[in-house]
């Protein structure tokens, strides 16, 4: 086996212009952290705090209407799930057929199916989940499950 000296710089200068586009296209126009932080792309933002009693998790998911959102929950984590379809527009059938009428003309809003499943440090009670969905933001109110304490076991003597 051939050792072969370390260059902590060869990983970061791209060897050919091959390396450097693909290297530019890899981290493209919005990184990482930007699609996370401004929700480009499939993800919606959500806030989770905490009280002594319960996790509140807000979901801002403006433009879904309240019958696209499905949420389902574990004892430890909830998902929330949208499905939005776009809506085709339709020319008018009173206009000429000449004039082009009703055509996007540019489209940025996602349509299609966005989930996020959010991990709870504690055990919580999926049965009794209170969930409201106003002005575009779902609140999810999720009860903490008591903690489990140790039962005493009668032990029984059998002579």
């Amino acid at each position: 086996m051939s050792m072969i000296r370390y260059n902590p710089f060869d990983s970061t200068l791209p060897l050919t212009m091959r390396d450097a586009m693909d290297q530019l296209l890899e981290e493209s126009f919005a990184p990482t952290w930007r699609r996370d932080l401004f929700a480009i792309g499939r993800g919606f933002p959500v806030d989770v705090y905490e009280d002594e009693l319960n996790y509140v998790i807000e979901a801002s998911m403006p433009g879904v209407k309240p019958e696209e959102l499905k949420v389902t929950a574990t004892s430890t984590a909830i998902t929330i799930r949208a499905t939005t379809l776009h809506e085709e527009k339709q020319d008018k059938k009173d206009e000429p057929k000449d004039k082009k009428v009703g055509g996007y003309v540019r489209r940025e809003r996602y349509t299609g199916e966005v989930t996020r499943v959010i991990e709870l440090a504690d055990a919580i009670s999926p049965d009794k989940i209170k969930a409201s969905y106003k002005h575009g933001v779902l609140t999810l109110e999720a009860p903490k499950a008591g903690e489990v304490k140790p039962k005493k076991v009668d032990i029984v003597i059998e002579e």
